[in-house]
């Protein structure tokens, strides 16, 4: 059904470079990838009959009448209604001959850009402080993962199974154009393409994403490369006829940006030589024809032989005219005037290869398809998400506090989005108190079946609520909010992943069922926790355009200490969270080790520090039974008649505890307890209960363990017990 790439294995990835490797070798999570999205065959059809064009440009082709797009649904004596047969061909179990295998980190972004979405949103890019020196490294890597989907989708492979699916699907329209034409002719009326709309919308939809990636990366890289200029100019080394460390530095931080921005100059492009109905401009006499190759290799090659003529073109004029500076090559104004040349001699180029550059960026195709709808449909004036209240231990002024600091967290987005201010007054958080509704405090399900069942039918007219997702405003959500413990447990994480966050909710999942695709999004139970101010950039808008479900935004979130989704990740981001998740993981192996050394009698006299010290958590994905090393005794050795057994804790709270620190505990504890290790539930539960500077108590322990191997009805039942939120927190 799917095929592999050599490309995707990193050793095999001739040719790629340098800068692409870490994103290559980041393919744990393989996704099987339908190259033209499924969502882009709705919205061709919605342009074929009005609005303009993905680029915003207005159509200049006939267009169908809404009646004429029911005849690609219709029954076909020849086998299945035409619209059928193009999801066929988009990827489906009867026709995967061109679907394609590659890792979630480059599918994710792919699919972000499909839809015309940024990267990272100014918001999240300052919050993560990527404009900091102390965090280049993760900052390149965001514009890197944008050239690592370009370079997936211009591999050979790649490029021909997109080019034959969009072929195989004109074919279809064209079937569409022949009943269509038949009608027309009738009538007396204009004939009509609808393979001709095809052909005219991907190329359309391809310029929008190509120009709205680039000019993404360009910026970035503008504002990255003004500071480090500024330091290589101000920085006076002790001697200038030798680099020193603080100036290798900067010059290599420049060539990381000079690079990425040449990858995107030249890779940036989906060429559509070889598509049907597509008639390609005729090449530029002015510029170099591999330049404008639909083969990435050739352009690269060119690229790079260009980008050396023009080099030593500027270093030659400027020598020629007295302007050279700097007596020592290591001398601030030496370095300085040849990054400058460098800069100068790639803007050259580029404008070569890729002609005038976008002056603003043009709006992105999701919030222009809900502008168009909104000024078209002014009864559904409003786009809205509705918001559960499940928690219930607040007063009304503190709940009316976190209401306020939830919605002006929610409308944080779009800065630099063309027509994000237009679209924001639209955009609603719809608040149901569940506690009015008799909801139990914490119960998502309850609030699934009230919202499927009732909120939905309830809301006003004028009001369009999502009814795929929906959000909740539980116990840890509050304390995100309106704590001041929450935050990054150290300086190896980014502080701006850690923020207020709300819960939300796949209304269609089934638990019973579960997810629908296991192997993709591991350890998915029909829930996420997000950033407040990606409710609408991020998960409206990929909900709503169709382009991901909650289930394909919940890898993103599966590294994170606690689970909540902060956007797009990076191979670096990744590894921090995992080394940082794998130190809280050791702790509380060696604190269930020393419990259980301590019941065979057999520990130190000096215990060490419990897990609740440095937070407890996990190594997403990760199975292994903390308990699984050391065997836990039998009940017929320790339990004695009449003992009495210690039930489990209904909060978990050391001297030092708060809210946030007691909810993340409970969930760790629950989390062990539905992945079916209760016994380590038992021995972090009671560590837990010790708080930091205590050992726990030992002979409760036992008495727990044994009681809960003997079958205690009391054990079995909190074994057995689910959880709104079972996801390990911090």
């Amino acid at each position: 059904m799917s095929t592999r790439f050599d490309y995707m294995n990193p050793s095999l990835a001739q040719g790629s470079s340098i800068i692409l490797q870490a994103h290559l070798k980041d393919q744990d999570l393989e996704i099987v990838d339908r190259l033209i999205e499924p969502q882009t065959i709705a919205n061709f059809l919605q342009s074929c009959v009005e609005g303009p064009l993905p680029n915003g440009k207005e159509s200049q082709l006939v267009r169908l009448t809404s009646d004429e797009v029911q005849f690609a649904v219709a029954p076909r004596h020849d086998g299945p209604p035409i619209i059928e047969r193009v999801m066929q061909r988009v990827g489906s179990m009867e026709d995967g001959d061109r679907l394609c295998l590659v890792g979630k980190n480059i599918q994710f972004i792919k699919s972000r850009l499909w839809e015309g979405m940024v990267p990272l949103s100014e918001e999240r890019w300052q919050e993560k402080g990527l404009d900091r020196p102390e965090n280049f490294e993760i900052a390149s890597q965001y514009l890197s993962a944008v050239l690592a989907a370009f370079d997936y989708l211009n591999q050979p492979r790649v490029m021909r199974n997109l080019r034959d699916t969009f072929n195989l699907i004109w074919d279809h329209w064209a079937e569409l154009d022949s009943v269509l034409n038949e009608r027309r002719a009738s009538r007396g009326e204009e004939r009509v393409s609808v393979a001709g709309l095809w052909a005219e919308y991907i190329a359309a939809h391809y310029e929008t994403i190509t120009g709205r990636a680039h000019r993404w990366v360009i910026l970035h890289v503008n504002a990255l490369q003004a500071p480090l200029l500024q330091s290589l100019a101000s920085h006076r080394p002790s001697n200038e006829d030798v680099v020193d460390d603080t100036q290798w530095n900067i010059t290599n931080n420049l060539q990381i940006l000079a690079e990425i921005a040449a990858v995107a100059d030249y890779s940036i492009m989906l060429p559509m030589h070889g598509y049907d109905g597509y008639i390609a401009p005729p090449p530029s006499p002015n510029i170099p024809l591999k330049l404008q190759s639909p083969i990435l290799a050739d352009r690269q090659r060119t690229y790079i032989t260009r980008l050396k003529q023009v080099s030593r073109q500027i270093i030659y004029q400027r020598v020629a005219e007295g302007r050279s500076t700097g007596s020592g090559v290591a001398s601030p104004e030496s370095l300085r005037q040849t990054a400058s040349d460098q800069i100068e001699a790639q803007q050259l180029v580029r404008l070569e290869t890729r002609g005038e550059p976008l002056l603003t960026m043009p709006k992105g195709p999701w919030i222009r398809r809900e502008l168009y709808m909104i000024e078209n449909f002014p009864n559904h004036s409003f786009r809205g998400l509705a918001i559960y209240r499940l928690t219930y231990q607040q007063s009304e002024a503190e709940w009316a506090a976190f209401v306020k600091k939830v919605e002006a967290h929610v409308s944080e987005w779009g800065r630099g989005e063309t027509g994000s201010d237009q679209l924001k007054g639209h955009l609603k958080l719809h608040w149901l108190d569940g506690q009015a509704l008799n909801i139990p405090e914490g119960d998502v399900e309850a609030a699934k079946r009230q919202f499927t069942s009732h909120a939905l039918a309830s809301f006003d007219t004028s009001d369009h609520v999502n009814n795929r997702v929906f959000l909740v405003a539980d116990h840890a959500s509050f304390s995100s909010y309106m704590g001041d413990t929450y935050s990054a447990a150290t300086e190896l994480l980014l502080a701006g992943d850690f923020a207020g966050f709300v819960l939300a909710i796949d209304a269609d999942y089934d638990p019973e069922e579960g997810c629908g695709r296991p192997d993709e999004s591991p350890g998915y139970h029909g829930q996420m926790r997000i950033l407040g101010n990606l409710v609408w950039g991020d998960l409206y808008a990929m909900v709503s355009s169709q382009s991901a479900l909650l289930e394909d935004l919940w890898p993103l979130a599966l590294d994170h200490p606690n689970q909540v989704y902060v956007g797009p990740t990076v191979p670096r981001q990744i590894h921090d969270w995992r080394a940082h998740n794998g130190v809280r993981n050791l702790l509380l192996r060696q604190t269930v080790d020393y419990v259980l050394a301590k019941m065979n009698g057999t520990a130190p006299p000096l215990p060490i520090p419990s897990a609740s010290q440095s937070g407890t958590g996990r190594v997403a994905g990760e199975d292994e039974n903390p308990a699984a090393s050391s065997p836990v005794p039998q009940n017929d050795t320790h339990r004695a008649a009449g003992d009495e057994v210690p039930s489990s804790p209904d909060s978990i709270r050391g001297p030092e505890a708060d809210v946030m620190r007691t909810f993340m505990m409970q969930s760790f504890t629950t989390w062990l307890r539905q992945t079916n290790r209760p016994q380590a539930a038992i021995l972090a539960e009671e560590t837990m209960l010790s708080g930091p500077d205590s050992a726990p108590d030992v002979d409760r322990v036992r008495r727990r363990i044994d009681a809960l191997e003997a079958g205690d009805e009391t054990e079995t039942t909190r074994a057995q017990d689910t959880s709104d939120d079972p996801c390990p927190m911090q």
